[in-house]
């Protein structure tokens, strides 16, 4: 993984004495590793459903947001050509520079609560079934490839595939260790971090939707493709389920000029 400009990777309180840390069952941060969209329509929306999450801080690392208001916390990080470890640089620099000390949550602009949210853990398959699918193609499925390979050099027999498109609950000072682990390769994050820190797992399909239908079949999460995101009918679908801004939206011209 490549290494961040003036960061170090190691935790800023990694070494703080017990006691100063937030107890565990404090609400979480939520990371949004962001690569700016058209009108940020879907970070906007993204937003308004976390009032279906208790949560801490909004940490949105990456490009900066031109709809974001001073709650939601702007990590600027240069993009770079590589979407895999531009994603995972992205958490990387919020978790550092933010100073995200316990678990946190990463969420994506194409990712809707429609629920309450509660964590899940979840795989597709194993890492073989999937590749063996045929569904993995292209550049995906070299990084996927490269990913069972690593984790096979390591012990793991048959690795399972963590490929979902929903929210994902990390430990801060186990992500930067395995980044630092495997800075100079490229890899699947959620498949080789929940692979190398294992925790008790269940079998689902995933919830992204490819094509938007207004009787699609649709649970507690929803995560959507660029085409749907392009979708009068999903536009006017999220914007009649999500009708209220929330906090982390500007909600005057006022604050865009003072921001100015």
């Amino acid at each position: 993984m490549m290494m961040l400009r003036g960061a170090s990777l190691t935790h800023p309180k990694r070494d703080r004495r017990a006691g100063n840390t937030r107890p565990s069952h404090c609400p979480m941060d939520v990371i949004y590793p962001y690569l700016r969209a058209p009108e940020d329509f879907e970070l906007r929306y993204s937003l308004r459903s976390l009032a279906n999450m208790t949560h801490d801080r909004v940490i949105v690392a990456g490009d900066r947001p031109a709809i974001t208001s001073d709650r939601a916390c702007h990590i600027p990080v240069p993009r770079m050509n590589d979407r895999y470890r531009s994603s995972t640089t992205n958490i990387l620099s919020a978790v550092v520079r933010a100073d995200v000390t316990d678990k946190f949550v990463v969420m994506h602009d194409d990712i809707f609560l429609l629920k309450p949210w509660a964590d899940r853990h979840q795989h597709r398959a194993t890492i073989a079934e999937y590749l063996g699918s045929g569904a993995a193609m292209g550049t995906y499925r070299q990084v996927l490839r490269t990913t069972y390979e690593i984790l096979r050099s390591h012990g793991i027999s048959d690795p399972l595939f963590f490929g979902m498109h929903t929210p994902c609950v990390y430990e801060a000072s186990k992500f930067i260790d395995l980044v630092n682990e495997f800075r100079d390769r490229r890899y699947l994050t959620r498949t080789l971090y929940f692979n190398l820190f294992p925790q008790p797992s269940m079998p689902s399909q995933d919830v992204k939707l490819k094509r938007w239908r207004d009787d699609a079949p649709i649970g507690s999460v929803l995560s959507i493709s660029d085409d749907v995101a392009r979708s009068k009918r999903f536009r006017s679908w999220i914007d009649a389920r999500f009708s209220v801004p929330s906090e982390y939206e500007r909600q005057s011209h006022h604050e865009k000029d003072n921001d100015r």
